[in-house]
Formats: structure tokens, C-alpha cells, sequence
């Protein structure tokens, strides 16, 4: 599993990286050894309410996993995709388990 961290217009601090990489931490149950995790973080700036942040994941190559959300820093950004991708990724893990017991099930009536 290879983790890339970009941040646009800027570099990423210490304190960002880690906090991305202990969030991912709690995606490893789901993930296989060839995922590519891409993360990107953006500072917009918006007329009236000022500076927010985005953070966007995006998960490849087999599910084609992607979230983004946007918060007034980039830690609240993060956390607010975590879960999305989470539940994406339960998602797709228990559509795989049930069609390998229905696969199964199918045989060993046939047998």
C-alpha cells in the first residue's frame, strides 16, 4: 500500500502528514497490499467566508474509491472524509464476502 500526499500551492507540514497517516491507519483492515491511496489537500478561498480547506482520497486501482469534503482546516477536512471512504469501502468488502458464500452455498448444494 503506497500513501501520496499532495498539497497544492504548498508543502505539507509534519503535523499534516502525520495526522493523514494515523487516519489511514484506521482504513488498513480494508485495504490489500497493491492499493494506491492518493491524498489531496487544497486550500479555496471563498468572498465572504474566507479561507476553507479540502481534503480529497482517492483509493486505486481494483474499487475505485473516491471522497472529498471541505472544512475550515485541513485536519476537520480529513475528518470528515474518513468515514465516507470507510463506508465505501465496507460497502464494497461485504458485496465481495457475499457473493463468495453465495458462490460457495450454489456448490455445495450442487454436489
Amino acid at each position: 500500500m503506497s500513501v501520496t500526499i499532495k498539497k497544492t500551492n504548498a508543502k505539507v507540514s509534519a503535523s499534516e502528514l502525520a495526522y493523514v497517516n494515523k487516519n489511514l491507519d484506521k482504513l488498513k483492515n480494508f485495504l490489500r497490499s497493491e492499493n494506491n491511496i492518493h491524498v489531496e489537500l487544497q486550500n479555496i478561498t471563498k468572498h465572504k467566508t474566507g479561507l476553507i480547506a479540502r481534503a480529497e482520497i482517492t483509493i486505486m486501482p481494483k474499487p475505485g474509491i473516491y471522497a472529498d469534503a471541505f472544512g475550515n482546516d485541513f485536519f476537520e477536512a480529513i475528518d470528515l472524509c474518513i468515514p465516507k471512504i470507510k463506508e465505501q469501502l465496507m460497502k464494497n468488502k461485504d458485496r465481495v464476502v457475499s457473493q463468495r458464500r453465495r458462490l460457495g452455498a450454489k456448490r455445495k448444494r450442487s454436489a
